[in-house]
């Protein structure tokens, strides 16, 4: 794996260059500033796999910097961890919203920049991996409509919505979070009711449409109490919320749904795409370390989807038999 490692601190990216070889990532190179990381990077003579951004350095910091990657196509996906000795949630949550994949906290502990590199190696295997099948795919693939290049539980990336971040992303976030942070926020799951449906009838472009539309609809609703959100897959998008009481889903739910229902979205035929929503109570993430924030994440989601089966149950008409006297 490739890595650019950025920090105005010529000792610091001394200390991160020993720190990932011995960690058995040795293919390291630096950069002082982030003009200077951006020229290597827009030359395209080396593609890095993982990039490493301190968020304080002068002219252009790590968050600016981000923000100009994920604007490269050929950055787009690739894991970013950003460094720092800022633990305030102000910085978290700029740097999440810029892009980055991962946070890894000054000073360093070679154990926690291990983990944060393997993880980040994970990310760039996969993704090799998936783009390699897709190709197979679409060699032996005949032309044909409506044929989607990803399954329907892929946590496939939708464009130019704020505050929507990787799925992977989300759960680095949450581990950033201080224990006050986490005790005033939650987590739910919007969840599209069936969504099988959809992604059988749509082509890939309305499909996304559909995704956008209801990214869009949650974001507007629930903007003003701040949040972070992901797609992960499946017609399910995860939210942390800022809002520290826990209140019953079905008045957000039914907020959500009268946005989308405004919005009277439609197939490219003119046909109505009808989308409906089911959200599960909220959880209020764990506060201990040793508990899987993945876990948190299917609870959430295992609950909106019972959302959609007991919304599904009440809609059954009751059958009546009659009995003669």
């Amino acid at each position: 794996m490739k890595i650019l490692a950025v920090d105005d601190d010529p000792y610091i990216l001394e200390i991160l260059t020993m720190m990932a070889a011995r960690a058995g990532f040795t293919d390291v190179s630096t950069s002082l500033s982030g003009e200077i990381a951006l020229d290597m990077l827009n030359k395209g003579d080396v593609v890095f796999d993982c990039l490493l951004l301190d968020i304080s350095m002068p002219d252009m910091d790590g968050i600016e910097l981000c923000q100009l990657v994920r604007s490269m196509p050929a950055y787009r996906k690739t894991p970013v961890i950003m460094l720092t000795a800022m633990t305030e949630k102000d910085y978290i949550d700029r740097a999440f919203q810029a892009g980055a994949t991962d946070y890894a906290n000054k000073p360093f502990d070679i154990v926690e920049l291990n983990a944060r590199l393997r993880m980040a190696q994970e990310v760039f295997s996969a993704r090799q991996e998936a783009a390699a099948a897709i190709s197979t795919v679409d060699a032996h693939r005949p032309e044909a409509a409506n044929q989607h290049e990803f399954d329907i539980y892929d946590e496939v990336q939708i464009e130019g919505v704020k505050d929507l971040i990787e799925y992977a992303a989300l759960g680095n976030y949450l581990t950033q979070l201080s224990r006050a942070g986490l005790v005033s926020s939650q987590v739910y799951a919007v969840k599209i009711d069936r969504i099988e449906a959809i992604y059988a009838r749509a082509s890939t472009e309305e499909f996304i449409y559909a995704l956008t539309e209801v990214a869009d609809a949650i974001g507007d609703v629930i903007r003003s109490s701040g949040y972070m959100m992901a797609y992960a897959g499946n017609g399910a998008f995860v939210v942390v919320s800022n809002k520290a009481t826990l209140e019953p889903s079905v008045g957000l739910e039914t907020e959500i749904q009268d946005f989308l229902d405004e919005k009277n979205s439609e197939y490219d035929n003119g046909a109505p795409l009808d989308i409906e929503v089911s959200i599960g109570n909220p959880i209020r993430p764990n506060t201990s370390k040793s508990q899987r924030i993945r876990r948190t994440f299917d609870r959430v989601i295992a609950r909106a989807e019972s959302r959609v089966l007991k919304k599904r149950s009440e809609l059954r008409p009751v059958n009546i038999r009659l009995v003669g006297r």
